[in-house]
């Protein structure tokens, strides 16, 4: 009698072991902060490696301390690429309103750093799709305008189960950034002159192009020049000074 319930409960130990085997639903998150230098104007991608075929949430956490405006927005996640999905720039905010793990209640959208004139919200977040070997690769962008600070990537499936083995890994591919420039407006902008220095004769008045000039001899005083008589009127003039006086004298 005492081995007949034997077979029932080997049965009951092994409906439990069953159970204490099999995997239980479980929010899977993954974060990893950027240890390397990051500099304006450079890029670096987050690797998610989870499940195959899966979608993940994927932002950047604790930025919503951040203005978003210009010199201090957080990197953004770039456009294009595939298997990456972001919400519309002015709604519905779907993959944004995503209550993330241990943040009572709070929602992706009030983890980042709020819109602003120059840029959505939305580019700070994504929902990422892994291919069929459970790997997507997101890019995120900085520019001059990114905040100068520390930045960590977090990727969460809430459907995930606990042996999913969820993994972020942060490649940073330096850039120089480019120089800030700042346009100040002008009422009358005046505009760029080229000029060239060439160096030229400069003449009170230049001749025409057609015309050789000839110029006058200098101004000088000369005497006054004596008047001669021509040389062959002398002796026929003596001729009659001498008849005239031979005249006088005969009378």
């Amino acid at each position: 009698m005492k081995f007949r319930f034997l077979p029932l409960a080997l049965l009951v130990l092994l409906a439990f072991a069953l159970l204490a085997t099999m995997p239980a639903n479980a929010v899977k998150t993954a974060e990893q902060s950027i240890d390397d230098t990051l500099t304006r104007g450079s890029r670096f991608t987050a690797t998610i490696t989870g499940m195959p075929n899966t979608s993940y949430y994927i932002w950047l956490p604790r930025t919503f301390t951040m203005s978003g405006e210009e010199y201090d927005q957080p990197p953004v996640i770039a456009d294009n690429i595939e298997n990456v999905r972001k919400d519309p720039a002015g709604g519905p905010y779907t993959i944004g309103s995503y209550q993330y793990n241990n943040g009572n209640g709070r929602t992706i959208l009030d983890d980042v750093a709020p819109a602003s004139a120059t840029m959505s919200n939305t580019n700070y977040y994504a929902l990422a799709t892994t291919n069929r070997d459970g790997q997507i690769v997101v890019e995120f962008q900085t520019s001059a305008y990114t905040g100068l600070r520390s930045y960590s990537v977090r990727a969460e499936n809430p459907e995930s189960v606990d042996r999913d083995n969820l993994d972020v890994t942060v490649n940073v591919y330096s850039r120089k950034a480019p120089a800030m420039v700042i346009i100040t407006e002008e009422p009358t902008r005046q505009p760029t002159v080229i000029t060239r220095v060439v160096t030229v004769l400069v003449t009170a008045t230049p001749p025409p192009a057609t015309q050789e000039t000839v110029l006058p001899p200098p101004h000088t005083t000369e005497p006054v020049p004596t008047t001669h008589a021509p040389a062959g009127l002398l002796p026929p003039a003596f001729a009659v000074l001498a008849a005239v006086l031979c005249f006088r004298t005969n009378r």
